[in-house]
């Protein structure tokens, strides 16, 4: 007997719904599947980790990478004034590379006098050691680097990939950096970078040759862009040799300044082997672009059509991120691409407030 009134519902409920199941059993209008043929709940793991599959014949679901935005939130102690971080110059000079960690650098450059001042740029850098080298324990071979000329009233850039083939090609890969901006802030003003790029290769290419011991050896790719800012945009040059490349983002729309695909995917023209036949072209950005410089282990993801990496940074690069944003960006994670990633990204026309 059931002296709760409450229980005594709940038992009456719970025996209607039997009987009703048991009455439903016996006309055939309620049947189970067979146990053999019920779905198995299946995690897929990562094939390339511990090489465990679910069984041939049980469809696996692809999920869709979300697009939501990532952002660094920052460790604020006292907002600034008007809201904004200040932006800080570009050193004059400044060479990095990824050896044994990461690196980055960021900062405005241009002119801000004279009776029809020339738009501002702004520079976001990082190279990121790949996790290849970090699993093997070998040094990282990317090197990036940028200067502003206050004489020719320019800015240069330039990424380097070691050939991770050659011992000594990350040490060359910095030096590579290191010629390139110096040949490029000490040129005559009567010689224009594009007239001089050959020449400006050659030179590089012959250090590098002698700065090899003997026995050593070591090469690299190597991408050095001019960007000279205007009222209405920047006249860029770009001067490259191998598979790292130049691209230039403007309207959500990405194009390839300069690229060397085609070829084997392991093989690639270097310097100092190919020094003599730099590729050389020159293109106006508008206000409002990008122009991004990078290794193939961040440009390779890079596709004008079906990359997702190219239609997430379309999206999230429209307006200038902050410089923990941009790191994070270059760090996107994709087990595929664990090679070392760098870029050198410049916004056309943007001032000395930080994204």
């Amino acid at each position: 007997m059931v002296e709760n009134p409450f229980m005594a519902v709940v038992v009456a409920t719970v025996l209607g719904v039997t009987a009703l199941a048991l009455v439903l059993f016996g006309t055939g209008h309620l049947t189970l599947p067979p146990v053999e043929k019920i779905p198995r709940l299946w995690h897929r793991p990562d094939r390339h980790r511990d090489g465990i599959e679910p069984p041939p014949d049980m469809p696996v679901k692809e999920e869709k990478p979300t697009e939501a935005q990532p952002q660094v939130a920052r460790l604020v102690i006292d907002p600034p004034r008007d809201g904004q971080e200040r932006e800080p110059r570009l050193p004059a000079r400044v060479v990095t590379g990824s050896a044994w960690h990461g690196s980055f650098f960021h900062g405005w450059c241009g002119t801000t006098g004279g009776a029809r001042p020339a738009v501002l740029l702004n520079v976001r850098a990082a190279t990121l050691r790949g996790a290849t080298h970090a699993g093997m324990g070998t040094e990282g071979q990317d090197a990036i680097g940028a200067a502003w000329d206050e004489t020719h009233s320019a800015l240069y850039v330039a990424v380097a990939d070691g050939l991770g083939s050659l011992p000594a090609s990350g040490r060359v890969a910095a030096e590579a950096i290191t010629a390139a901006l110096h040949l490029c802030t000490t040129r005559p003003d009567s010689l224009s970078f594009a007239a001089g790029a050959t020449r400006m290769f050659q030179a590089i290419g012959a250090g590098l040759v002698r700065s090899l011991h003997e026995g050593e050896s070591g090469a690299c790719t190597l991408v050095v862009a001019e960007v000279v800012p205007r009222f209405d945009g920047a006249e860029v040059t770009v001067v490259g040799v191998g598979d790292s490349e130049a691209w230039a983002l403007f309207d959500s729309r990405w194009t390839v300044l300069h690229h060397e695909r085609g070829g084997s995917e392991n093989a690639t023209r270097d310097m100092p082997t190919h020094a003599a036949d730099p590729r050389v072209q020159s293109f106006m950005l508008s206000p409002g672009s990008v122009l991004l410089l990078g290794t193939d282990g961040f440009t390779g993801a890079l596709d004008v059509s079906v990359s997702p990496l190219a239609r997430a940074l379309a999206r999230l690069w429209r307006q200038r991120p902050g410089w923990l944003d941009f790191v994070n960006h270059v760090g996107f994670v994709d087990e595929y691409w664990s090679d070392d990633r760098s870029a050198v990204a410049v916004w056309i026309g943007e001032g000395a407030v930080d994204g």
